[in-house]
């Protein structure tokens, strides 16, 4: 739950403004937006990469960050948040195995290669375990770093346009395996995009942001059919009945 948000680079101008936002269990929300509209710098504030100037984060009843008097903030390893870049960041020196299992602290050695077997079989990786990134197409490296932010046993997914650079028969495949692995998994997810289409066919809930303020939410066909009036300063939030 996000209440208030509000974030500036410096002394530089807000590029989020007191923006509410609740995400659930099992359901993917899509906020949608062009380039240079607040998206990434909203993601990086949710896993703890950047602290708030203003409102709190919640994950779970938990406040993860609150720019008030006594400034709470816990970092991004404390907060349970799996995080898939566009570029995916895989650690190009390390295996598709320990890749995966570098996000899994603190458990034993033998129950952190079986989770990394477990869900590299989810992901369609199977047999793959000591393969290097390299070698590995573009599709396969994006499974690889869904695997890897599962691995954390995440509260919290945050998919920043990971299907971009791929081909469009390529992209609505892993789209759909990705968004079906972690419904599964029970993870509210959020994801970034550009593309109003893509927010169609995916999420539960959309929101539309714009310089940082979020304009419109609500379900994905009243959303998008709004999206097509003129803009304007209006504010909307739907409501599903």
């Amino acid at each position: 739950m996000v209440r208030g948000l509000g974030f500036a680079y410096g002394r530089g101008p807000a590029v989020i403004h007191d923006l509410d936002l609740d995400l659930y269990a099992g359901q993917v929300h899509c906020m949608l937006g062009d380039s240079g509209c607040g998206k990434s710098t909203l993601l990086r504030l949710l896993a703890g990469l950047e602290r708030p100037t203003r409102g709190t984060v919640q994950l779970e009843g938990q406040t993860v960050a609150a720019a008030d008097r006594a400034q709470r903030f816990l970092g991004p390893e404390k907060r349970a948040v799996g995080y898939v870049f566009q570029d995916y960041a895989l650690f190009p020196h390390l295996s598709v195995r320990r890749n995966i299992v570098f996000g899994m602290r603190g458990k034993p050695r033998a129950e952190r290669s079986r989770l990394a077997s477990e869900l590299l079989d989810r992901v369609g990786l199977a047999g793959l375990e000591n393969t290097m990134p390299h070698t590995l197409s573009g599709g396969q490296q994006q499974r690889v770093a869904l695997a890897r932010a599962l691995a954390s046993e995440p509260r919290l997914m945050l998919l920043d346009e990971p299907f971009a650079s791929l081909d469009a028969g390529l992209r609505d495949k892993l789209r759909e395996i990705t968004l079906e692995v972690l419904r599964e998994a029970n993870v509210a997810t959020l994801l970034v995009t550009h593309d109003p289409a893509e927010a169609m066919v995916v999420a539960d809930t959309i929101s539309v942001i714009r310089q940082g303020q979020l304009i419109l939410q609500g379900p994905p066909d009243q959303v998008c059919r709004l999206e097509q009036m003129p803009r304007g300063p209006a504010r909307v939030i739907l409501k599903s009945e």
